[in-house]
């Protein structure tokens, strides 16, 4: 299997995630989007997590 495709995936799918994020971010509540952002944080980490799983 080639390892590298899947990086690319998953980079590209965080790219786009994030883009989609930001634009549907302006038509949200304030309290909505406050909610989200903290889901954010906590999806942020576990990617950060483990995209550098990814590179060991």
């Amino acid at each position: 299997m080639n390892d590298n495709g899947f990086r690319n995936g998953a980079f590209l799918g965080s790219i786009i995630g994030a883009s989609l994020g930001m634009i549907f971010g302006t038509k949200m509540s304030p309290m909505r989007r406050r909610r989200i952002a903290r889901t954010a944080r906590k999806a942020k980490s576990t990617l950060k997590n483990g995209i550098n799983a990814l590179w060991k």
